[in-house]
C-alpha cells in the first residue's frame, strides 16, 4: 500500500502545483510579451497566452523535490540527485531557449542549436544511447545517436503542439505509458520522474483542452519531449535489441510519427522546388499546415474530436509497447508484423500529402534523363540486385560458400541476356504491362543459361542448385522488374492522390462518364501542367450499374445521371467534364443545370474544351502537347 501512496503523492503534488500556477502564469504573459496572436497559421481566433510551459516546468521539478528530499528520498535508485541536477539544468536551459523563441520567434536553426547544446550537456551527464542499449558503441555513434534522440523527441512534441490539448494530452499519455513500462521492469525511481511529469501535464490540461485559455508554448512542448527523452535513456529493457528500441519509440509514437512525416513532406517539397527552380518553396525547418491534427480537422473533426482521436491512438500504442516488454522473441516478431500492417494502413490514410509530394519528386526528378546516365543507372541497379540476391540465396539461405567465378556466372550471364534482348532500350516509365511480363521471361532465360554453366564448375547437387536459382530468380525479379513497374505505379498513384489534396479555393470537379476516356483524362490530370491547376476531382457519374459506388482509377463513382443535381448540391460541384459522346437529350439535361448552379461545363476528347448551353465547343481551354498525350495513352 505504501508503495502506491508514493506515486499518488508525487502525482497529486505536480497536478495541484500546475493547476495553481497556470492562472498566475496567464496574468504574467501580457507583461512578458508571451501572447499568441491569431494568424493564417493559427487555429485560434483570439490572443492567448503561450507560456504554460513555465507552470509545467515548475510543477514537475517541485514534485521531484519530494523524490529526493522528501519522506521517500531513499527511493531515487538509478536516478540519483546528480542525475536530477542534469535534468534540472538541461530543462532550465531549454525553458529559457523556448521562452526566447516564444517572445521573439527566432529562426529555426537557432532553436535547433539550442536543442543540440542541451543534448550535449545531457550526453556528458551520463544520459547516453550506449547506456540505454547496455552495449559498447563507438564514441561517434553513441554521441550522434544520443543527440538525435533528444532532438527528435523535443521537436516531435514541439511540432504536435498546434491544437488545443494535443501536446499536453499526448505528453500525459506518453509519461504515464513509459512510467508504467518502467514500473513493470522494476525501475521505480525512474518511473517517479515520469509520474511527476504526467501530473503536471494533467493539471495543465485543465486550462489547455478545447477551448484553451493558455498554450504550452515552445518552452513547454520542448520540455515535455526533453524529459521523456532523458528518462527513456535510463530505461533498462532487459530483452532483445528489437524490443529495447521498440518500447520507448512506441511510448512516444504519435508525436514521433508526426515529426517523421513533417520532415518527409518538407524534404520532398524542397526537392520539387529545386527541380522547378522555385525560390519561394517551403523550408525543411519551416512551418506548414499538414500535421496530423490539421489533417484530422480538415476531415471534418472538431478540435475536441481530433484531440480525443490522438489520445486514443497514443493509448493503444503505449499498450502495445507495454505488452512488448512481456513477450517472447517469437511473439515480438508477430507484434512487429502487426505493427507494420497497422502502419501501412495509417500511412495510406494519413500520409496522402506526403505520398503526393514524393511521387512528384520521382516523376519530375527522373522525367527525361540523358541516355548515358539512364543506361549507367539501369545497369548499375540490375548488377547490384543480381549480386545481392545471389549472395543472400547461396550464402545466407543455403549456406553454400561462393567463389568469384560462381558469382560472375550468376550475375554476368543474366545481365548480358537482358542487354542482348534490348531491355536497356525500353523507356520503362512508359511501358506496357506485357513488356514487364516479357522482361520476367528474359530474366528467366538468363538464369537458365547460368544454371547450365554452373553445372560445369560446382559440386552442388543438381536439384538443390535448381531450387537455389529459382529462389534467386524470384529475388532478382522483385528487384529488377519491381523498380521498373514502380515508375508506372507512381504515375497512377499520383493521379488518384490528387482527388483528396485540393485546397478550399480549388474548383470542385465532377467527371461525367467512367469509361476509358475518363481514365485517359485522369491520367493527364496527374502530369506537371495539371498539378498546378486549381482543380479538385471529387468523383465520377455513370449509368453503368456495375460501376455504381465502386472506385474507378482511385475515384468514387458517386451515382447515376438522374442523381446528378443531388450530387452537385451535396458536394458543391463547380465544374462538370464530359468524357463520353452522350445523347443530345442527356447532354441537354446536364447543360440545363449550368446556369442554375453556376457551373463550368467542359468536354474532354483528347483535350479539354468549354461547352456553351447548346453543347457546342466555345474554345480550347488548354490543349495538351503530343508528349503529354503520349504519356496518357501509355
Amino acid at each position: 500500500m505504501g508503495f502506491i501512496i508514493k506515486y499518488i503523492v508525487v502525482f497529486i503534488i505536480s497536478l495541484v502545483a500546475a493547476w495553481l500556477l497556470v492562472p498566475l502564469v496567464k496574468r504574467m504573459a501580457p507583461s512578458l510579451g508571451l501572447v499568441d496572436e491569431p494568424s493564417e497559421r493559427r487555429i485560434h481566433k483570439t490572443p492567448i497566452p503561450r507560456c504554460g510551459g513555465i507552470a509545467v516546468f515548475i510543477a514537475t521539478h517541485l514534485a521531484l523535490l519530494v523524490v529526493f528530499f522528501g519522506p521517500w528520498k531513499g527511493l531515487h535508485g538509478s536516478i540519483q540527485v546528480q542525475d536530477w541536477g542534469f535534468l534540472l539544468a538541461g530543462s532550465l536551459l531549454l525553458l529559457l531557449i523556448g521562452l526566447f523563441d516564444d517572445r521573439f520567434e527566432v529562426r529555426s536553426w537557432f532553436k535547433l542549436l539550442g536543442q543540440l547544446g542541451v543534448a550535449v550537456l545531457m550526453f556528458f551527464g551520463g544520459f547516453t544511447f550506449e547506456g540505454f542499449l547496455s552495449i559498447d558503441l563507438p564514441w561517434v555513434i553513441n554521441f550522434g545517436a544520443t543527440l538525435f534522440w533528444f532532438v527528435l523527441l523535443m521537436n516531435a512534441f514541439n511540432l504536435i503542439d498546434g491544437m488545443d490539448g494535443a501536446c499536453a494530452g499526448l505528453g500525459l499519455i506518453a509519461s504515464a505509458g513509459l512510467g508504467g513500462i518502467l514500473l513493470s521492469l522494476g525501475q521505480t525511481s525512474d518511473a517517479l520522474v515520469l509520474v511527476a511529469l504526467a501530473g503536471a501535464c494533467f493539471g495543465f490540461l485543465r486550462y489547455n483542452f478545447n477551448p484553451a485559455s493558455i498554450f504550452l508554448g515552445d518552452c513547454g512542448s520542448m520540455f515535455i519531449g526533453f524529459m521523456l527523452a532523458a528518462v527513456s535513456l535510463e530505461a533498462n529493457v532487459k530483452q532483445s535489441m528489437l524490443v529495447v528500441l521498440l518500447v520507448p519509440l512506441l511510448a512516444v509514437g504519435v508525436p514521433v510519427f508526426d515529426v517523421i512525416m513533417a520532415v518527409w513532406r518538407r524534404m520532398a517539397r524542397k526537392l520539387i522546388a529545386i527541380i522547378q527552380k522555385d525560390k519561394l518553396a517551403t523550408k525543411v525547418f519551416g512551418p506548414d499546415l499538414d500535421h496530423i491534427h490539421h489533417k484530422l480537422m480538415r476531415s471534418g473533426m472538431s478540435q475536441r474530436r481530433a484531440a480525443i482521436s490522438l489520445y486514443a491512438t497514443a493509448i493503444f500504442v503505449c499498450l502495445v509497447a507495454l505488452g512488448a516488454t512481456a513477450m517472447a522473441s517469437k511473439s515480438t516478431a508477430l507484434l512487429m508484423i502487426g505493427m507494420i500492417v497497422v502502419l501501412h494502413v495509417v500511412v495510406r490514410k494519413i500520409a496522402k500529402v506526403e505520398l503526393w509530394t514524393t511521387t512528384q519528386v520521382v516523376l519530375q526528378g527522373v522525367r527525361r534523363p540523358r541516355n548515358l546516365i539512364s543506361l549507367v543507372v539501369a545497369i548499375g541497379w540490375d548488377l547490384g540486385v543480381l549480386i545481392l540476391s545471389t549472395v543472400l540465396v547461396f550464402t545466407v539461405v543455403l549456406t553454400y560458400p561462393i567463389t568469384l567465378p560462381f558469382l560472375a556466372i550468376c550475375v554476368l550471364i543474366p545481365l548480358a541476356t537482358l542487354y542482348l534482348y534490348g531491355a536497356y532500350k525500353a523507356v520503362w516509365a512508359r511501358s506496357r504491362i506485357s513488356q514487364l511480363l516479357v522482361l520476367i521471361l528474359e530474366l528467366a532465360a538468363g538464369n537458365i543459361l547460368a544454371f547450365v554453366a554452373l553445372l560445369w564448375i560446382t559440386e552442388i547437387p543438381h536439384l538443390e542448385l535448381l531450387m537455389a536459382l529459382v529462389l534467386q530468380h524470384l529475388a532478382t525479379s522483385l528487384g529488377i522488374i519491381g523498380i521498373r513497374a514502380s515508375l508506372r505505379i507512381l504515375r497512377d498513384l499520383s493521379a488518384w492522390l490528387r482527388c483528396s489534396l485540393g485546397s478550399d479555393g480549388d474548383t470542385s470537379t465532377l467527371i461525367l462518364g467512367a469509361g476509358e476516356n475518363a481514365i485517359l483524362y485522369l491520367r493527364q490530370a496527374s502530369f506537371q501542367d495539371q498539378q498546378r491547376a486549381p482543380r479538385k476531382i471529387i468523383g465520377l457519374v455513370d449509368d453503368n450499374p456495375v460501376l455504381l459506388e465502386k472506385i474507378v482509377y482511385g475515384y468514387p463513382v458517386l451515382g447515376r445521371f438522374d442523381q446528378l443535381e443531388e450530387i452537385i448540391e451535396k458536394y458543391q460541384i463547380n465544374e462538370l467534364i464530359f468524357t463520353h459522346h452522350y445523347s443530345d437529350e442527356l447532354r441537354g439535361s446536364v447543360l440545363a443545370l449550368k446556369d442554375k448552379h453556376a457551373l463550368m461545363v467542359r468536354e474532354f476528347i483528347f483535350c479539354l474544351r468549354d461547352l456553351d448551353r447548346g453543347g457546342s465547343i466555345q474554345g480550347v481551354v488548354k490543349p495538351y502537347s503530343v508528349d503529354t498525350l503520349e504519356d496518357a495513352v501509355l
